[in-house]
């Protein structure tokens, strides 16, 4: 692999994001290769050409981004953060309803359907969770961008640019 390819990964993965992003979905951190590997396994290739996402069927007719992205979402959610408007279990108190016995199997099913490692990542409440599930955009407040991780801190700010943070962290909420 050489270094144009390397770009061109760095610059298809960008754009994923990007456009998760833009459907109000978040994607977990390093779940990236995941989501390119869903997208082959469906023989949709995925460039950017010109830093926009865009989707080829295997026929070599056009994809919608967004419609790839609802779909991903749906058959996928153990890649994204838990989002209360998409899924039924966004938080560990979804689970922790009835009695000792229908709270364990609550809790085991959930594990057994989508593993150990998505129940460790689900957030305690619910609170938690809708705060967890906001997207990386210009318009969020700055409560919101200061509950982002490191890394999509990192990439709001290559995305828009340092002025478009500056007016982020002036806003209340």
């Amino acid at each position: 692999m050489n270094s144009e390819d390397i770009r061109q990964q760095v610059a298809v993965r960008n754009a994923i994001i990007t456009q998760l992003h833009s459907c109000g979905m978040r994607p977990l951190e390093g779940s990236e290769a995941a989501i390119l590997q869903w997208f082959t396994s469906r023989g949709v290739t995925a460039t950017a050409p010109n830093g926009y996402l865009v989707l080829t069927q295997s026929d070599g007719s056009a994809a919608v981004p967004s419609s790839a992205c609802e779909t991903l979402r749906t058959e996928c959610p153990h890649l994204f953060v838990p989002d209360p408007k998409r899924d039924a279990i966004t938080s560990r108190a979804d689970l922790e309803r009835g009695t000792t016995l229908e709270i364990a199997r609550a809790k085991s099913e959930f594990i057994n359907k989508h593993g150990l490692a998505a129940f460790e990542n689900l957030p305690r409440t619910k609170a938690d969770a809708e705060r967890r599930a906001v997207a990386p955009s210009p318009d969020m407040t700055a409560r919101e961008y200061a509950q982002l991780s490191r890394s999509e801190k990192s990439r709001l700010i290559g995305a828009v640019g340092i002025d478009a943070i500056t007016k982020i962290m002036a806003r209340k909420g």
